[in-house]
């Protein structure tokens, strides 16, 4: 037989094997299965594009850091409308006040699947000018496009949405936003890329055991050009640090033996390394975790420093922590690095 009539013999034994599958009935129920989950699919999404929106008034005081239980249950609450399934107006309109730290918290949950399930928003920005140009400054509408907020040009602000576990770009990027706007330059300053490094490293080491590879995480730098300072946020809104998998398995093994304490209660030991919260070993790359960062954190060049974490919220500058009324499922890092750093 000739090499173009055993091509043809081979082509249509593929093609009767082929045929033969369509007409089984596994192919027939599969097929069936992927048209219904397609209508699924569909109706939820109309189902959405239909629901009427709910408007949701922001707390006057809309700073995270600064107002953390009030500000978490307007989220919390955001997440129970979509939920239902409707839409939300994220109405800010109002606020007297409100941080960077905020800002990025919105934008990371309004992009996040889990938070807004399939559900649409739209919004406001405040009226007051002051925070009103720190919004738009903010690039806010460059990352929410199709929000219904309204659509106005940024500044050379800094946002990234990242899936790696660690982006060196990203850090140095941040660290000669900052620094150039505070100094005119951008001198080398180790201590801010180390712990931008580490923020990204954590990321995935506070991911929950089924999310570890799929690392997701955001980066905001303000510059205000009032104070010549700089203020740094990252989140990253998976389970949080005590309850990823890899520390609850740490804090079991601590714990072995006694009875079982709030995380509040657990702080201090892994603030200072008694607790371990890193998977991977340590590489040139990075530094010792989240004890390196507390360390960075107590130079005078940083004028705060907080990490929030599940029903925690730490001041790194003065070691303080505090009880935050629910959950927060994610861990946000935030600092202000000002005109003051030779030591």
């Amino acid at each position: 037989m000739s090499q173009k009539g055993k091509r043809r013999k081979k082509y249509q034994e593929i093609r009767k094997r082929y045929q033969d599958k369509r007409h089984s009935s596994k192919w027939k129920i599969r097929k069936k299965n992927k048209q219904i989950q397609k209508e699924l699919i569909k109706k939820a999404f109309e189902k959405y594009q239909n629901a009427p929106y709910r408007e949701h008034i922001a707390p006057k005081n809309f700073s995270f850091i600064n107002n953390t239980d009030e500000v978490l249950k307007y989220f919390d609450d955001a997440h129970t409308i979509f939920e239902s399934g409707d839409n939300v107006t994220f109405e800010i309109s109002e606020v007297d006040e409100m941080t960077p730290d905020t800002l990025a918290l919105l934008i990371a949950s309004i992009k996040n699947p889990k938070f807004r399930k399939r559900g649409n928003s739209r919004g406001n920005e405040p009226e007051k000018p002051k925070l009103q140009k720190m919004f738009r400054q903010s690039g806010f509408n460059e990352q929410v496009t199709s929000s219904g907020f309204p659509s106005v040009p940024s500044n050379h602000l800094l946002h990234k949405e990242v899936h790696n576990k660690v982006e060196p770009r990203v850090a140095k990027k941040a660290c000669i936003t900052g620094l150039k706007h505070i100094h005119g330059v951008a001198e080398p300053f180790p201590p801010l890329y180390e712990i931008l490094i580490e923020c990204m490293s954590n990321s995935h080491n506070h991911a929950s055991l089924n999310d570890q590879g799929e690392c997701r995480w955001w980066l905001y730098v303000f510059t205000d050009p009032d104070t010549k300072s700089a203020s740094y946020t990252f989140v990253d809104l998976g389970v949080g640090i005590f309850k990823s998998a890899y520390m609850a398995g740490k804090i079991n093994e601590y714990l072995k033996g006694t009875i079982a304490v709030p995380h509040l209660n657990l702080v201090d030991n892994l603030l200072a390394g008694k607790i371990q919260s890193r998977i991977e070993k340590d590489r040139p790359i990075r530094g010792k975790g989240i004890p390196q960062i507390t360390r960075h954190a107590k130079m005078d060049c940083f004028s705060e420093f907080y990490i929030i974490t599940n029903d925690v919220k730490i001041d790194l500058k003065t070691g303080k922590k505090y009880p935050v009324a629910g959950d927060f499922s994610g861990t946000l890092l935030h600092w202000t690095l000002i005109n003051n750093y030779e030591n």
